[in-house]
C-alpha cells in the first residue's frame, strides 16, 4: 500500500497524482471568492451606477448558483463516463477563460455571458476536486485526506485578496484604470491555466468510468445518482453539504457587512476604516479557526464513523451560529473568540460531509453521486446568500446566522437518527 502525507492512497495512485491534485484544489479554491473582491472595482470602471451594481452582483451570483445546481450533477456523470482528468482540464480553463474575458465587458450583457463561462467551468471544477480526492484515498484515511484538501482550500482563499492589491499595484505603475482590470483578471486567469496543465499532466491517467457505464445516457447516470440518496448515508452527506456550504456563505457575505455597518454607524468610521480595524482582524479570527479545524476534523473523521463526525460538526455548529442571537455588539472581545471557533465548525461541517460521501458512494457511480452532492452545497450557497440577504435587511444582522444554526440543528439530529439505526 502506498502512503503519502499520512493518507493511504488507493490502488495506481502515486505521490505525484496527490501532489498535482493539491496544487489544482489550491487554484480551485482560489477562485471561490476571487470575483467576489474583484468585479466591484471592475463595476466601477464600467461606470455603473452604484444603485444598480449591488442588483447587478445579486443577480450575477443567483445566475452563477442556479448554473451549478443544473449543471454540478451532469458534470459529474461526465466524469463517470470520460474520466476525472479531462473534465478537471476543462473546468479550470473555461474558469481562466471567463476570468480573462471578464473585464473586457462592455456592456452588461457581455458580463453576463463571460460570467456563463466562469460558471460552467466552476460547475466541473468545484465537483472534481471533491470527487479526485474520493478517488485518490482509501476509507481507512478518507478523514485526513479531505482534512488536508479542507486546508489546502482555505490557504486558497488568501489567494484573492491578493490579486484584489494588483489593480492599485498597476495603477502605480502608471496604467490607466481599465488597464490595470485587464491585467489583473489576466493574472487570475493565468492561475487557472497553470491548474490545468499540472492537471493534465499530473493526475492519475485511468478513466474511472465502468465499461457498462460508457453506454448509459448521462440522463440514466444522473437518475441513478439521484436513486444513491435511498442510502442513508448518502441522503445525510447531501444534507451535510447543504448546511456547510451555507454556513460559509453567510460567514463569508454577512459578518464583514455587519461590521462595516456598524463600524460607520455607531462608531463613526469611515468605511475603509471600518474594513480595516473591525473586519479583517475577525475574518482572519475565523479563517485562522478553519486552518486549526480542518486538520482536527480530518483526524477525527477517521477515528469514529462519519456520520459520528457529522453530528459533531453540525452540532457544534449548531451551538456557534444560535450564539449570534446574543451579539448586540461584532466588536466584544468575546465575539472574537466565538468567531474563531465558527471557522472550525465550518471547515468541519466540510470535511466530514466530504469524508461522507466519499465513503458511501460507489465508485462507479462516484461522480454522479459526488455532482448531487455539489448541486445540495450550491442550494445552500443561494439560500444563504440570497435569503439571508432578505433576513439580514428586515430582521437584523444575526437573523442569517440563527437560520443556520437551526439547519445545522436539524442535520445533527438527522445524524443521531442514522447513527442509531446503523447501529
Amino acid at each position: 500500500m502506498n502512503r503519502f502525507l499520512g493518507i493511504d492512497l488507493s490502488e495506481g495512485i502515486q505521490r505525484r497524482h496527490l501532489i498535482a491534485y493539491f496544487i489544482a484544489a489550491f487554484v480551485s479554491s482560489s477562485y471561490a471568492g476571487a470575483l467576489a473582491i474583484l468585479q466591484p472595482g471592475l463595476l466601477q470602471v464600467m461606470n455603473i451606477a452604484p444603485a444598480d451594481q449591488a442588483m447587478l452582483t445579486g443577480y450575477l451570483s443567483a445566475m452563477q448558483e442556479i448554473i451549478l445546481i443544473v449543471l454540478m450533477g451532469v458534470m459529474g456523470a461526465l466524469a463517470d463516463r470520460f474520466g476525472r482528468k479531462p473534465v478537471y482540464v476543462f473546468g479550470l480553463l473555461a474558469t481562466a477563460v471567463g476570468f480573462t474575458l471578464y473585464p473586457h465587458a462592455s456592456s452588461v450583457t457581455e458580463l453576463v455571458v463571460y460570467r456563463i463561462i466562469v460558471a460552467l467551468g466552476s460547475a466541473a471544477m468545484i465537483g472534481m476536486m471533491v470527487t479526485v480526492i474520493a478517488d485518490y484515498s482509501r476509507d481507512s484515511t478518507r478523514g485526513k485526506a479531505n482534512g488536508l484538501q479542507g486546508l489546502i482550500a482555505t490557504l486558497g482563499a488568501f489567494l484573492p485578496p491578493l490579486l484584489g492589491a494588483l489593480p492599485k499595484v498597476f495603477v502605480d505603475q502608471g496604467f490607466d484604470e481599465l488597464a490595470a482590470q485587464h491585467m489583473t483578471f489576466a493574472c487570475a486567469g493565468a492561475l487557472g491555466v497553470i491548474g490545468a496543465i499540472v492537471a493534465a499532466f499530473g493526475l492519475a491517467p485511468h478513466v474511472v468510468g465502468t465499461a457498462s457505464a460508457t453506454r448509459e445516457s448521462i440522463v440514466y447516470m444522473l437518475r441513478e445518482g439521484a436513486k444513491a440518496s435511498r442510502n442513508a448515508g448518502i441522503a445525510l452527506s447531501y444534507g451535510a453539504a447543504f448546511i456547510s456550504r451555507g454556513d460559509l456563505a453567510v460567514t463569508g457575505a454577512f459578518m464583514s457587512l455587519w461590521l462595516v455597518q456598524f463600524g460607520t454607524g455607531v462608531m463613526g468610521l469611515e468605511p475603509s476604516e471600518a474594513m480595516f480595524q473591525l473586519a479583517v482582524p475577525r475574518v482572519m479570527a475565523v479563517v485562522g479557526g478553519a486552518l486549526v479545524g480542518s486538520l482536527l476534523m480530518g483526524y477525527i473523521s477517521d477515528k469514529v464513523t462519519r456520520v459520528t463526525a457529522v453530528a459533531m460538526a453540525a452540532g457544534l455548529a449548531a451551538v456557534v451560529y444560535l450564539a449570534i442571537f446574543f451579539v448586540d455588539d461584532p466588536t466584544a472581545p468575546w465575539v472574537m473568540a466565538l468567531l474563531g471557533v465558527m471557522g472550525v465548525a465550518e471547515i468541519s461541517a466540510f470535511v466530514s460531509s466530504q469524508a461522507l460521501v466519499g465513503e458511501r458512494a460507489p465508485a462507479a457511480r462516484r461522480g454522479a453521486i459526488i455532482g448531487l452532492f455539489g448541486v445540495s452545497g450550491a442550494i445552500g450557497i443561494l439560500i444563504g446568500t440570497a435569503g439571508g440577504g432578505w433576513l439580514f435587511a428586515n430582521i437584523g444582522p444575526s437573523a442569517p446566522f440563527v437560520l443556520f444554526g437551526v439547519l445545522n440543528g436539524v442535520v445533527f439530529i438527522w445524524a443521531l437518527v442514522v447513527r442509531s439505526r446503523s447501529g
